[in-house]
């Protein structure tokens, strides 16, 4: 009668590896597990099955750990981005020194032009009356102002160098300002604009700063460069000499593109319609070009302030209309006096 208890022997063993016998089997740890059986002779067998790999709990919270620390460090990097840009912000406008608009004791530019009641002819003048004074401040500095007027009665002053007409801070190829003068995009300005990019994404269109404020030392080299590509001539009818770019006053922003390439957009369309119920005008208008001294520009914005903006609007007029000023630098002017 045969034994129902089955021997290990060796002799009696197969392996599915190379393995001598199943103690040495045993004694690897590639298997998870064996199974035993008779074969046609009735033998025992032992038959090694490969254990199946498995991932243990310590792996997979590893993974996991991995991952959540990936995105809490991507968060952190962007903080940490956002409070870099914070604060490279208010250190420009810190070093800025002022108000974009007006300095003690000048009136506030918009708001001081909202409130006047020019009457306009459209007819440009020079400047037919002077006057000088010194102004004191509140703190006892001296600051020298020159007030004139021009034919048609608006009061330009010029205040540290900086030109007011009719209480509006004006840079153009007539005026200048001060090399030194760097206050930054004007907080006032700015808030308006971010209103208007609200509004404007509602409406399915995306505006954004491409060229806000800029120093007397960037427009240098940017008109410069400008110079040494398309001559002198051609960049004057695009580009501002340093000193007379609206950039400087923290006034006037480049919005999207600024480059003929913006003009028919949708987003130009909705600048164009909508610009003025932000205190905003489409600066250098299309059929301007011999009085503001510069080539249409649809992308090239100024703040005036609600009112006076919906005002010059309305008019249908440039700025050195409505002002009834000029916009020309001084050897333009000798040019056009030899010509005559």
């Amino acid at each position: 009668m045969r034994n129902n208890k089955r021997t290990r022997s060796a002799g009696n063993y197969v392996a599915a590896g190379n393995y001598r016998d199943a103690e040495d089997y045993r004694r690897t740890k590639s298997t998870e597990s064996l199974y035993f059986g008779d074969n046609n002779n009735g033998d025992n067998v032992y038959i090694a099955r490969p254990a199946r790999r498995k991932t243990s709990g310590n792996r997979r919270r590893s993974a996991k750990e991995a991952a959540l620390f990936r995105r809490i460090k991507a968060v952190l990097c962007m903080v940490l981005f956002a409070f870099a840009v914070v604060i490279c912000i208010k250190v420009v406008r810190d070093l800025g020194g002022g108000n974009a608009i007006a300095k003690e004791k000048v009136p506030d530019g918009p708001a001081a032009a909202e409130k006047s009641d020019v009457k306009v002819t459209g007819v440009q003048s020079e400047a037919a009356v002077t006057d000088t004074a010194d102004k004191e401040n509140d703190n006892g500095s001296v600051k020298e102002t020159k007030a004139k007027k021009n034919k048609n009665k608006h009061k330009i002053e010029v205040i540290d160098g900086i030109t007011y007409v009719d209480g509006i801070l004006i840079a153009n190829k007539t005026y200048s300002l001060p090399k030194d003068y760097n206050p930054g995009l004007d907080p006032t300005a700015e808030a308006a604009f971010e209103k208007m990019r609200l509004d404007a994404e509602n409406d399915g269109i995306y505006l954004f700063i491409c060229s806000g404020f800029r120093s007397y030392e960037t427009q240098t080299d940017l008109y410069n460069g400008y110079v040494d590509y398309y001559g002198e001539r051609t960049t004057d009818t695009f580009s501002a000499k340093p000193g007379h770019s609206e950039h400087q006053s923290g006034l006037a922003m480049d919005i999207n593109d600024a480059s003929d390439s913006f003009e028919g957009t949708p987003e130009a369309k909705w600048l164009a319609k909508n610009c003025t119920k932000y205190g905003f005008i489409i600066r250098y208008k299309k059929g301007k070009e011999d009085i503001t001294g510069f080539k249409y520009e649809p992308w090239h914005i100024r703040y005036l302030g609600v009112d006076l903006a919906k005002k010059v609007e309305k008019s249908g007029l440039c700025l050195e209309e409505y002002l009834e000023i000029t916009s020309e630098y001084a050897d333009e002017k000798d040019n056009k006096k030899n010509n005559d």
